[in-house]
């Protein structure tokens, strides 16, 4: 009975003390930080939040009610579970390099490469997404621990869809 006892006070104190070291590892900065979102350049914000929508299942609202085409400025957050994506329509904004728009070129420039979604049954994705006429930049790779492959929004950004092998 005593070794039971001993084994469970042994088990308890296990959880007390590791999420405690964990918090202490964690304050050494003196502050918590939490995703928020990822802001794109858009050529055309109507159809970029057409496209999330249709495509990734986000809802979209202009900052502001409807979008004047005349502004210099248009911004839209699109929104899915805790994910946002801030989108920015600029006057006179220059177009994305063709090379940013092959993610293994785009490797080549220094900056923001692209953003990722874990998704479950990658193939299955694919499939849906091609048949919604979803260009594919980069086929599947399996890997041993992923599953891996990135497709383009309508303006040309790289996102890559990864399913974590369990």
């Amino acid at each position: 009975m005593r070794a039971v006892l001993r084994t469970v006070a042994f088990v308890i104190s296990l959880g007390v003390l590791f999420p405690l070291a964990s918090r202490a590892q964690g304050d050494a900065l003196g502050f918590d930080i939490a995703w928020n979102h990822v802001a794109l350049s858009v050529p055309n914000i109507a159809e970029s939040i057409a496209w999330y929508e249709k495509m990734l299942g986000f809802k979209g609202t202009v900052r502001g009610g409807q979008p004047n085409p005349n502004a210099r400025q248009i911004v839209a957050d699109l929104r899915r579970g805790d994910i946002t994506i801030e989108l920015f329509q600029v006057a006179g904004a220059a177009p994305l390099p063709e090379s940013r728009k092959n993610p293994s070129e785009d490797f080549r420039t220094h900056g923001v490469k692209h953003f990722g979604f874990e998704v479950k049954n990658l193939p299955a994705v694919l499939a849906e997404l091609k048949a919604k006429g979803v260009q594919i930049a980069f086929d599947m790779r399996d890997a041993p621990t992923e599953r891996f492959a990135f497709i383009s929004d309508n303006a040309g950004n790289a996102i890559e869809l990864i399913e974590h092998k369990r």
